[in-house]
Order: C-alpha cells, then sequence, then structure tokens
C-alpha cells in the first residue's frame, strides 16, 4: 500500500479508526469523530484552512505523507503501471473521509460537526510561506473531493507534488534543525513582513534580491554575508526573502542553523541535497569568540571540504562585525613570537572571506529614522501630531543610541502602550 503513512497522521488515524470495526458502538463512534473534529479546528486556526475540514485535512495527509512515491513526483514522471495501482489506493483511502461526512450529515447531525464541513477561520496567517501551501492544499482537497474516478485522484496529486513538492518541504517554507532528532522541524509561525515594507535600505536589498534571484534560476550565485550595526535590518531583510510573491512558489526553502549545530551540517546536507528545492541556511547573529574553532565547520562547508556544497544549497549570514571571528590584540602581540602569525591571523580572516557577497547595513542619518517612524507608526496604527512624535522619537533614540529600524519600532511600540495605559 502506497499509502500506509497515512496512517502516521494523528487526525487521520482518528479518522479512520471511527469507520473501522474497532469501533464497536455508536457512542464510541462520534467521540472518535468529535476527537478529530476538534483536532482539525485546532490546526485549521493555525494555518488559516477555511471550508470542508474533512477534505482538507485528507490532502493534508496525502501532502504531508512523504513516501518514495511522491518524492519521485516531486522530481519526474511514475510509469503508468506505478501510476494506476497509486490511484486505487488513493482512492480507496479517500473513501474513509467519505464515510465519515456521511456518518456526521446522517446519524450524527450535531452543529458544531456540521461547522466542520464550512469551516471559517477567526484570523488569517497573513505569512505568504504559509498561504501559498494553505492554497496549493486547499486546490489539491477540491480536486480530490471533485474527482470522479481514481486516475483522476492521483492526477491531482501528481500535479501538486511537481508543483509543490512533497512531505514537509511542500507544506511550509521555513524550517529548523533538530540536533536531538536530527531532523527538520517546519516553521509555522512566520513573519509577514516584505522587503517593501523594511523602510531604506534599497541598494542593500536589491543587492540580496538579484542573488537569490539568480539562485532561484539555477545560474551562480554567492554565500552572502550582511553585516553592521545592530537592529539594521539584516535579519528581517533575509526573513524576508520568503515573502516575495513567487519565491516559495519557485522552490526557496529556508532552513535556520543555530551557532552550536555547525558541527551537524553534513548530516543536514544529506537531507537537502536528493531535493528538488533551492534551500537558503540562514545563520543568524553569526559570530565567534578567539577560543573557538566551529567556525571551521562553516568554512568548510562554503569552499574548501571534501564534501562539496550540493548545488541547491546558499548560505545566507548576518553579523555585527565583518570580520566574523573575534581578534584580540593581545593575539596580534602573541603572533610576533609565533613563525607563521600572519598565517593564523589569515585563518580567521578567511571565513569572512568565503562569503562571495559582502551587503552592509549601516545606522541610518536622521531623516531616514524619523521617516522609518512615520511608516512604522501607519502601519501598526499610532495616530500622533507629527511634531510631537519627531520630539519624542529623537529623545526615545539619544537614551537607546542608535538610528535603527528596531529603535524606531520600539519607540512606536512603547507610545501604544501609553495610549492604552
Amino acid at each position: 500500500m502506497f499509502f500506509k503513512y497515512l496512517h502516521e497522521n494523528e487526525i487521520f488515524k482518528l479518522i479512520a479508526r471511527s469507520v473501522s470495526q474497532d469501533a464497536v458502538s455508536s457512542n464510541e463512534t462520534r467521540d472518535i469523530i468529535y476527537e478529530a473534529a476538534s483536532h482539525m479546528i485546532a490546526e485549521a486556526e493555525r494555518y488559516s484552512y477555511s471550508g470542508d475540514l474533512w477534505e482538507i485535512q485528507f490532502a493534508l495527509a496525502v501532502a504531508g505523507a512523504e513516501n518514495p512515491l511522491t518524492s519521485a513526483y516531486e522530481r519526474m514522471s511514475v510509469s503508468k503501471d506505478i501510476f494506476g495501482m497509486l490511484a486505487q489506493d488513493l482512492w480507496m483511502q479517500h473513501k474513509i473521509v467519505t464515510s465519515v461526512k456521511e456518518i456526521v450529515s446522517g446519524a450524527l447531525q450535531y452543529a458544531p460537526l456540521l461547522r466542520v464541513s464550512n469551516f471559517a477561520p477567526r484570523k488569517k496567517n497573513l505569512a505568504l510561506g504559509i498561504s501559498q501551501a494553505r492554497d496549493a492544499v486547499t486546490a489539491l482537497a477540491a480536486r480530490f473531493a471533485a474527482a470522479v474516478s481514481p486516475e483522476d485522484m492521483a492526477s491531482a496529486l501528481a500535479d501538486f507534488c511537481s508543483t509543490c513538492g512533497a512531505g514537509k518541504f511542500a507544506l511550509s517554507g521555513a524550517f529548523v534543525w533538530d540536533s536531538s532528532r536530527q531532523l527538520l522541524e517546519p516553521i509555522d509561525d512566520l513573519d509577514p513582513s516584505t522587503l517593501d515594507s523594511l523602510v531604506g535600505y534599497e541598494t542593500q536589498k536589491r543587492a540580496l534580491l538579484s542573488n537569490t534571484e539568480s539562485f532561484l534560476e539555477g545560474n551562480p550565485s554567492n554565500n552572502a554575508l550582511l553585516f553592521g550595526d545592530s537592529g539594521t535590518g539584516k535579519s528581517s531583510s533575509v526573513r524576508a526573502l520568503l515573502n516575495e510573491p513567487d519565491f516559495v512558489r519557485r522552490g526557496l526553502r529556508m532552513v535556520e542553523l543555530r551557532h552550536d549545530q555547525f558541527a551537524e551540517i553534513p548530516a543536514l546536507l544529506k537531507e537537502l541535497r536528493k531535493r528538488n528545492y533551492r534551500f537558503i541556511l540562514f545563520m543568524d547573529d553569526l559570530s565567534f569568540e578567539e577560543f573557538e574553532t566551529g567556525y571551521k565547520h562553516l568554512k568548510a562547508l562554503i569552499e574548501g571540504g571534501l564534501e562539496r556544497k550540493p548545488d541547491n544549497v546558499i548560505v545566507y549570514a548576518t553579523s555585527n562585525r565583518r570580520n566574523i571571528v573575534r581578534e584580540v590584540w593581545s593575539e596580534r602581540a602573541e603572533s610576533i613570537d609565533d613563525v607563521h602569525g600572519w598565517d593564523t591571523m589569515q585563518e580567521k580572516h578567511s571565513l569572512a572571506d568565503r562569503f562571495g557577497l559582502s551587503i552592509w547595513y549601516p545606522s541610518v542619518v536622521r531623516g531616514d529614522y524619523l521617516s522609518i517612524v512615520k511608516v512604522v507608526a501607519e502601519e501598526m496604527g499610532l495616530v500622533m501630531n507629527s511634531s510631537e512624535m519627531e520630539t519624542l522619537a529623537m529623545r526615545w533614540e539619544l537614551e537607546r543610541g542608535g538610528f535603527t529600524g528596531r529603535t524606531a519600532r520600539q519607540f512606536v511600540c512603547q507610545m501604544l502602550q501609553r495610549k492604552i495605559e
């Protein structure tokens, strides 16, 4: 059975159990269906799904149940014989959902359960990476529901996998590496900010966009280091790439790595290398103390290791300083007694040099800072006299020491808090 993985999905497992022989009484059937419905509603609220949650949950289970067949659809066509077996298996699995819907609309008629067939979430998740996956799964669910033959259903899945991919990468655009389980975990709550919403730094944003666009096209592109003052928008610029209109749809995925996970890069690359996506390894606030050696793992990844970095992987890092490995004056003094002291210093500088694209994010000038304050105030709904707002914003900046976007946003948040109080 191709879709035995469906029964590893906790919600689908409940749905299947409700129509199996294990459910020996109508009361037990009802309780199981209620439990499944409550889980579906929670998931729909989390991702802002609307419509028939029975069909959507089935589509989610199929799209997320990665197996060799769906992975093959991600990269290539499948033979006619395999296609036929897949179609029959998928058709039989979908009958489970049809049976549950018949039970709900018949003997178990009850308003909360009927609501599951026409659900509307309380709020929308605005992050583009989430909304594009949501739209694709909703469309897949509609095609499954409308299918009149097993072949129709299998064709719908083939179209979905060839466009969106398979498994967890089809359902999310951003991930973190779980060291304990040695796997990627999706990030569900993404920042909805776009590059257009980040005020200023137009030259820097264009350079980052151009490099990422080239990477998505499979053309030559550079690993990028975004460095500069704290709070200037370096990390926000990288995260905003997931909200560019077509980047996620075209296969962009982002994996965030912590400072203490660099030794696990080979295990991560093993998983990413075989997939038909373009991965940005995002390393935020990158820096090493002079005694740390973890930067050597990163140097090998970017350039110089025996195992070549996959063509579908690129590294984007942010740092508050251009030379990522901290260097102290005492080291320069010690290098006098080191026969190859200059080589030792060069080794530490070489990490930053391996980023082909370095983008500087300096603090902005006074006028740009005040412009950012106005834009953020409008975005967050702060209404104030313009002159008063500028005076208070300048006073706020003096206490925090920096014309940055972070300072501007913190000021607006403080003003909103005072209005609430």
